[in-house]
């Protein structure tokens, strides 16, 4: 019987790695849309693709799939179409706006040439799309005629004599600098974890990072390594298992790294 709001259907092998491969290049073309009109190639947004993509996401998440390679093919992929979608929404939001840096760096450079406000026709010279010309323009002249109304008068100059010198405390000796590592320290490896998947795991978390446009806030590479030194034990000790894995996850517009017990004892 066929439950009204709930569909599933079945896919060979073949099938479904056929069906990921056409959803990863359709992600991939889908991506260089938005770039193109992030830069003002293009008039118009691809919002069409993008709800083609969307269902083809949904359609997948009723597949059950057995193969366990595919299925972490199909959650990368996942994970990867939200954190894309999540920096498309936040760029749309920073073009209404007129905050978008792109545009704001090609004014910025203008102005600092010729000063004064920016007009419609300049801000179309300087190659921002016709269709966020007026919001970009307005917030540049709100910006301007804020910082004149807030501007205060220099303070007048004064005088005042120097006091006589007296004699200072006596230094404060400085401690014993501790000695540098030596640049060929060898990096202690992870428990239940390789060398090889752990930088590849960072990779990953370092991309997740780029596609939301916050790099800044990616923890170092020895930083994620001595915190996970710390952690690993107590998960391998609390999920009884040998090894993890590392997965990318992304939480309240932030990107996380999370160990997930690759086996366990019996």
């Amino acid at each position: 019987m066929k439950k009204a709001g709930f569909f599933t259907f079945q896919l060979t092998r073949e099938g479904i790695e056929a069906r990921l491969g056409e959803m990863e290049k359709k992600c991939d073309r889908l991506r260089a849309m938005y770039e193109a009109y992030f830069m003002g190639m293009e008039r118009t947004p691809p919002n069409t693709p993008r709800r083609e993509m969307n269902r083809l996401m949904l359609e997948m998440q009723q597949v059950p799939i057995g193969n366990s390679a595919l299925r972490f093919r199909f959650q990368a992929l996942s994970q990867r179409w939200v954190l894309q979608m999540t920096y498309w929404n936040r760029t749309m939001r920073e073009i209404e706006a007129g905050t978008y840096h792109r545009d704001m760096a090609r004014t910025q450079r203008h102005l600092a040439e010729r000063g004064g406000t920016i007009t419609e026709e300049e801000a179309l010279a300087l190659g921002i799309p016709k269709n966020r010309v007026k919001a970009f323009v307005a917030r540049q002249q709100r910006q301007i005629e804020r910082r004149r109304g807030v501007t205060t008068p220099p303070a007048p100059a004064t005088v005042i004599a120097a006091p006589a010198a007296r004699p200072g405390p006596p230094p404060i000796p400085q401690k014993e600098a501790r000695p540098a590592a030596p640049e060929n320290a060898t990096t202690l490896s992870l428990p239940g974890l390789s060398d090889r998947d752990f930088d590849g795991a960072y990779q990953r978390y370092l991309r997740a990072h780029q596609d939301l446009g916050i790099e800044a806030q990616a923890v170092p590479k020895e930083k994620m390594r001595s915190r996970l030194g710390r952690q690993l034990p107590k998960i391998l000790d609390e999920q009884r298992c040998e090894r993890v894995r590392l997965e990318v996850a992304v939480e309240d517009g932030k990107v996380r790294l999370r160990a997930w017990p690759a086996e366990r004892q019996g």
